[in-house]
């Protein structure tokens, strides 16, 4: 934002013409000289009258002098006032457009799945606690994993051997909320996790059970969260009736679910596209060493919402910008037909604290592997560095991530086999990512 701080006044130096003052040379330059002839002598002119009225009534020369000191005195505070404002307006204009260094666009080439990711280990979760679906996944620093039962309506700890630890529910919480489905669960430093439900709820626990803050509406409605050190931001979910907004937030709470301030983000480009459809649960954005990453439908790449300074954005081979908005005046059944004709980002995953996954589907079908059904289980990724430590990469995976975390990508398999016949969990899949050659 400009600010205009008016047009400099041509003539006025705040000071005495020069030949009123015994200088011989004006030192103010004017474009025109005729201009500069008119601004230098008729003072001058004036001048020389008024000495001569002077000499003639001495009483009227003492009025003239003090109503000169007068006007000179006026002439010099408003002098002053004009050039605080115009400081003040110069500070206003420099705060206003505070340059935000964008950084380039780096090409993000398609590569063999094998040449980013080792193959699958896989993870057994604990029969004795039985897991209807898993809708969120999250995984600290131990290898601990924090599973999100859609079917159950819990949260579950399990070990990184797959024991299971402990179980979190809303009622402990908030009993006299019901029916509350979670939607998804993060590890908030080593002894809290943070876990957001149906319906706004949002709920804070320690790890070993007790309650540290609970809302059963938080103010702020949002599709995505993530955590850093004792703060959590929360992606805030264009509503319709902010269709007219020209701004977007993330909202920034305590562990007590105070709210501590807004960061605002960019508005969606797409904004019926981003209000009618999400990508994977929750994850539209997360932490990163540099601050929260989000991302909207239409998104090329995750967008850092402090930056620090040139950020580089990554364009995926497989990347096609969609040229338009969904039109409101169609049915559900044309809403979806729309959103699946283009490509469309799904989510921003943290492999590590400067690592980050973005991840896109509807892909075009000369990506889709020859011979290969278009069933929506193979997805795109690009991985890059926050920090540029190695060149953006791209590849087709054949599974959908729901995690990611330290190195690894996870994904949730089939229900596992039990000896005696029955089904058990669902098995966890984790691949170890392999960056690319370091650049740095």
């Amino acid at each position: 934002m400009e600010i205009d701080a008016g047009p400099k006044t041509a003539g006025y130096t705040g000071k005495e013409p020069a030949c009123c003052s015994g200088a011989t040379k004006e030192t103010r330059r004017s474009p025109k000289p005729m201009a500069r002839a008119r601004l230098v002598s008729e003072p001058c002119q004036m001048a020389e009258l008024d000495a001569g009225r002077t000499a003639l009534n001495p009483r009227a020369s003492a009025r003239q002098e003090a109503g000169r000191r007068r006007k000179g005195l006026k002439r010099h505070i408003g002098s002053g006032w004009a050039i605080m404002g115009m400081l003040l307006l110069a500070v206003v204009s420099v705060e206003c457009n505070a340059p935000r260094e964008q950084g380039g666009i780096v090409e993000s080439p398609v590569v063999a799945f094998t040449d980013l990711l080792a193959p699958a280990d896989t993870f057994r979760l604990d029969p004795s606690i039985i897991i209807g679906a898993v809708l969120f996944l999250d995984v600290n620093q131990n290898g601990d994993f924090l599973v999100t039962d859609f079917v159950g309506r819990t949260i579950n700890l399990f070990s990184s051997s797959g024991g299971h630890l402990r179980t979190y529910s809303a009622y402990e919480c908030l009993p006299d909320a019901e029916n509350l489905i979670p939607f998804s669960a993060r590890f908030m430093g080593k002894d809290r996790l943070v876990a957001k439900f149906s319906g706004g709820a949002v709920v804070v626990f320690s790890t070993d059970g007790s309650c540290v803050g609970a809302t059963r509406r938080l103010s702020d409605y949002s599709r995505g969260f993530c955590t850093s050190d004792d703060s959590i931001f929360f992606f805030v979910t264009p509503l319709p009736v902010a269709e007219s907004s020209t701004h977007n937030s993330i909202v920034v709470y305590t562990p007590e679910l105070q709210k501590l301030r807004e960061i605002p983000v960019a508005w969606p480009r797409f904004y019926i596209l981003n209000v009618n459809f999400g990508g994977i649960i929750e994850r539209n954005i997360d932490c990163f060493g540099d601050g929260p990453y989000y991302a909207y439908q239409e998104s090329m790449d995750a967008i850092v919402a402090r930056p620090a300074g040139a950020v580089t954005q990554q364009r995926p081979e497989f990347y096609s910008e969609r040229p338009q908005d969904i039109q409101p005046q169609m049915s559900r059944e044309e809403r979806r037909v729309e959103w699946k004709k283009y490509l469309t980002t799904t989510g921003v995953l943290a492999l590590d604290s400067q690592t980050r996954m973005v991840a896109y589907d509807n892909l075009d079908e000369r990506w889709r592997p020859e011979g290969v059904a278009d069933d929506g289980s193979r997805m795109g990724i690009s991985i890059a560095s926050n920090d540029g430590r190695f060149p953006p990469r791209s590849t087709i995976i054949p599974f959908r991530p729901v995690a990611a975390g330290h190195g690894y990508i996870y994904s949730v398999g089939d229900h596992e086999q039990l000896p005696d016949g029955n089904l058990g969990n669902p098995l966890v899949l984790r691949y170890r990512f392999m960056p690319p050659h370091e650049t740095k």
